[in-house]
């Protein structure tokens, strides 16, 4: 089976020894392997393509920078790559890798068949100090599943100016999903006030594209009604305040691109205690967060539908949003979804 190596930063690595099996997943110590014999074994496991490729082993940098970003990186994966294509799976393995998880992690550098990859050097204090023992959620049995029920669902979504021609509506949809949720890493990194709404904006234009049938069936009530068909057995007495916060939720996002946000601005802008001088506006960045919780969940469920429902007569030619709100008044498609959600949600990582 053809291999990828994608290396993380981080501390408290908990692999012990150098390296850890599970199946066709490694985890890798790379602070206990060391740059260079890193390179002997790397080999070994992802051969090069061609003598080219030997020659020139770090392809799109050179030795030293690979060193900078080995010094940064403190452990790696190397995972199952179900592409055909060359250059590998990178994009679609570090998608399901964060989609599993409850934070985004930056690659220092990954392998394929075409040598070392270097895509970061160095990183700020402030960004390598939120992964602590980031190894411990993936090396369990529980990921290496979940990696292998959804990364080949996925695969291809990547644009590629020779496929796109070829993909249907659905294709599409699950690209931009994907593309979309990709984006809200940037969230992670940075919060501010006058983000806020964008975030929040972003979050309501993913559940609509994942969500709605067709143009113009993205209204909030039947949002929240297919992820109440999707979610509420897994949240279960709790699912009713993930529904009001879904339905404010849009409400902010209204404001927000019909122009009526600054009025909420204004409102909560107060001046310091005796002083003239305002404070920054007060916004709920926990809220946000919460949100993108049940999202990741959401498109977990997508993607997973999506595979267990394609090959299904009953729901032949129908999308993944149909099906959803077919089993708003069908009981048994009802309770196959849930069955479904049940069976990949248990193998999500969550806090």
């Amino acid at each position: 089976m053809r291999k990828i190596f994608l290396s993380f930063p981080g501390y408290q690595v908990k692999i012990r020894g150098k390296r850890k099996k599970l199946g066709d997943f490694e985890f890798w110590n790379l602070e206990k392997i060391g740059e260079v014999k890193f390179l002997e074994l790397i080999k070994k496991e992802i051969k090069p393509l061609n003598k080219n490729v030997v020659k020139n082993y770090f392809s799109t940098s050179n030795e030293d920078l690979y060193k900078q970003s080995y010094a940064e990186s403190t452990w790696g994966m190397l995972l199952p790559d179900y592409s055909n294509e060359n250059w590998g799976s990178r994009y679609e393995s570090l998608f399901i890798v964060n989609l599993f998880s409850d934070i985004s992690l930056p690659v220092m550098f990954h392998v394929s068949r075409l040598g070392v990859t270097v895509e970061k050097t160095k990183l700020g204090i402030h960004e390598k100090s939120k992964f602590h023992s980031e190894d411990k959620k993936f090396s369990n049995k529980k990921f290496t599943e979940f990696y292998k029920l959804l990364t080949p669902e996925i695969m291809g979504i990547n644009w590629r100016a020779d496929e796109v021609l070829k993909w249907d509506r659905e294709q599409w949809r699950l690209s931009i999903a994907c593309l979309l949720f990709s984006e809200l890493e940037q969230y992670q990194r940075s919060k501010k006030v006058m983000t806020w709404q964008k975030e929040c904006a972003e979050i309501v234009t993913l559940y609509e594209t994942l969500l709605s049938r067709r143009k113009n069936d993205n209204g909030r009530h039947k949002i929240v009604q297919r992820v109440e068909i999707l979610l509420a057995e897994h949240y279960k007495k709790d699912f009713p305040k993930i529904r009001k916060n879904l339905k404010t939720l849009f409400d902010y996002r209204n404001e927000f691109v019909h122009g009526g946000f600054f009025d909420r601005l204004k409102k909560a802008t107060k001046p310091y205690p005796s002083d003239t001088l305002a404070q920054l506006p007060n916004v709920d960045f926990q809220f946000l967060e919460e949100q993108t919780e049940v999202l990741r969940k959401t498109l977990i469920l997508f993607i997973f539908l999506r595979k267990k429902f394609k090959k299904s007569k009953k729901y032949a030619g129908l999308s993944v949003p149909a099906i959803i709100n077919m089993g708003i008044m069908d009981i048994a498609t009802r309770k196959k979804i849930r069955e479904y959600s049940k069976q990949i949600l248990e193998l999500t990582y969550y806090k």
